[in-house]
């Protein structure tokens, strides 16, 4: 089941890596991603941030893996901020 937040990643993935949005799967790991380095995985974590409202604890992309773990704390991100 895909999670609500996962088209949103999908999005700011594609825009961050310049990469195809279809080509962006739930399953898909982080470092497995194209193009993806330091820089941009940073400007992937400002845009969760900008989309969300919160900051992101470091320590909460500690545990991130795959694209679904951030749609997983995009979601947790935008459930608290209501």
């Amino acid at each position: 089941m895909d999670h609500p937040q996962l088209a949103a990643i999908q999005r700011i993935i594609s825009e961050s890596l310049l990469i195809p949005v279809e080509s962006i799967h739930a399953q898909d790991t982080i470092i497995g991603l194209k193009n993806i380095d330091s820089l941009s995985f940073e400007m992937i974590v400002v845009a969760m941030e900008t989309e969300s409202g919160q900051p992101i604890d470091p320590l909460r992309l500690m545990s991130v893996k795959t694209v679904g773990d951030l749609a997983e704390l995009l979601g947790q991100l935008m459930a608290s901020r209501q």
